[in-house]
């Protein structure tokens, strides 16, 4: 429940307790990929490569579910804010509903087209190809679950119960840490091992959030009655922030097959330098959901001024964050490729993508937090459009950089180039925009 604050430190206290756990589920979520990625890793780089490219489309599902998860966490915060129960249910059931439609029209498409969605991708080594088309379509078995558990994240995380859910994903991480060594090298299955952990994982996960949710009865998943104004408020809000994570994953598909056409190794490579990088992003993001709960929470409430003394608190945290993993990016970075492969023109390819990346680790933390302040007070747009304006410019620059003396590595600066200007322009915004609120509202 939100609280009324009266110092910068009860705001910077209140994040940190409500962030911590968001951000270990984060990791935690991170890590099934790390931890596939470590043991696939000991098969060969073509095998991450396999992988790497199979993750995207992975991606992409989870950004298709976010066009309900994040309408959830936004309404449900904000009528916890108004004290509003009835909508907090009704909001929980209708998330239910569109969740699972979303998910069985993916898993079919899948299916379906997993070797055209593989082909996009140009890669000339048919084991990989083959390799990634198989992956996909075993990971594409546990999609609606895995998009249940994202639900189940969102209304937990929206009534300030981050602890919760993060000891559910806990209890799939451990099991998929375990299974991960036995599947592929003990039973042989390789890749598909791998694949087949994850989604054991999955199910103990949303076996440990059914348990909860039923507990602690925060919500009753009553679906009969519901308007269809409960489904268009949770799909406007919504789907602003999934349009730009869709986006997002497209363009990341698009580098992907500009990176492809550089080999095997500069796969291996990307994919390795995202999983590291995504150490940034999972923390800053554990800070901007938190955020978004927060001023979702004091925006139900009418307490205006309490958001802007939580977004610069938000921004001091997510600082600290930043400079941190700057200065290890900057200070070690082929140490860290080298924990997961062990080829050493994957490990110069992939240090410089930690090098070049993590000179924008500011501005992507800058943006991430001005964006969970915008989506807090339903303001998804704001942030999305912003997105979506800058992370669109990879494409093309990353076209022309890769024509130049730098190779492979203008993929990388276009990543870093587009951060720090969507960063930029995201706080002037922000300023501007919280500026006009608070007159209106004095």
């Amino acid at each position: 429940m939100y609280k009324k604050f009266t110092s910068a430190n009860n705001y910077t206290k209140q994040l940190i307790k409500l962030a911590l756990p968001v951000i270990m589920s984060l990791l935690l979520q991170m890590t099934y990929n790390m931890i596939d990625l470590y043991w696939v890793g000991h098969i060969s780089s073509d095998a991450v490569a396999a992988v790497g490219s199979a993750v995207f489309f992975v991606h992409l599902g989870t950004a298709l579910c976010s066009i309900v998860s994040i309408g959830t966490m936004i309404k449900i915060s904000q009528s916890v804010g108004a004290k509003d129960v009835d909508m907090q249910n009704k909001y929980a059931a209708a998330s239910m509903i569109l969740g699972s439609i979303i998910g069985v029209i993916y898993i079919s498409t899948l299916f379906l087209f997993s070797e055209q969605l593989i082909s996009f991708l140009k890669i000339e080594n048919q084991w990989v190809n083959d390799k990634a088309v198989l992956y996909l379509r075993i990971m594409a078995i546990g999609t609606l679950v895995s998009y249940v558990n994202i639900i189940f994240t969102a209304i937990l995380n929206a009534h300030g119960k981050t602890k919760l859910s993060f000891k559910a994903v806990l209890a799939g991480n451990i099991i998929n840490l375990i299974l991960d060594p036995i599947f592929i090298f003990v039973f042989d299955w390789g890749i598909a091992g791998a694949a087949w952990a994850t989604i054991i994982a999955w199910v103990v996960s949303f076996i440990y959030f059914y348990g909860i949710i039923y507990r602690q009865k925060l919500v009753v998943f009553n679906f009969k009655g519901l308007k269809l104004d409960t489904y268009k408020a949770l799909l406007k809000v919504g789907s602003a922030g999934a349009a730009q994570r869709i986006l997002f994953t497209f363009i990341a598909i698009f580098l992907g097959k500009i990176v492809a056409s550089f080999g095997s190794d500069a796969i291996a490579a990307q994919k390795v330098g995202l999983q590291i990088e995504s150490l940034t992003f999972m923390i800053v993001a554990g800070i901007q959901q938190s955020l978004s709960i927060m001023i979702g929470q004091a925006h139900g409430g009418k307490r205006i001024v309490d958001i802007n003394h939580l977004y610069v608190s938000a921004l001091k945290i997510g600082a600290v964050v930043a400079i941190c993993t700057t200065t290890i990016f900057l200070t070690i970075p082929d140490q860290l490729i080298a924990i997961f492969v062990d080829n050493p023109q994957t490990i110069e390819i992939g240090k410089y993508y930690i090098i070049i990346v993590g000179l924008s680790q500011f501005f992507m933390t800058l943006e991430m937090i001005t964006g969970g302040a915008f989506n807090g007070q339903g303001l998804t747009h704001y942030s999305a459009s912003i997105s979506i304006i800058f992370t669109s410019l990879r494409i093309p620059l990353a076209i022309y950089l890769c024509s130049t003396s730098l190779g492979i590595y203008g993929v990388w600066w276009s990543i870093s180039i587009s951060s720090i200007l969507k960063g930029t322009v995201s706080a002037i915004i922000y300023r501007i925009k919280f500026q006009k609120l608070l007159k209106a509202n004095l």
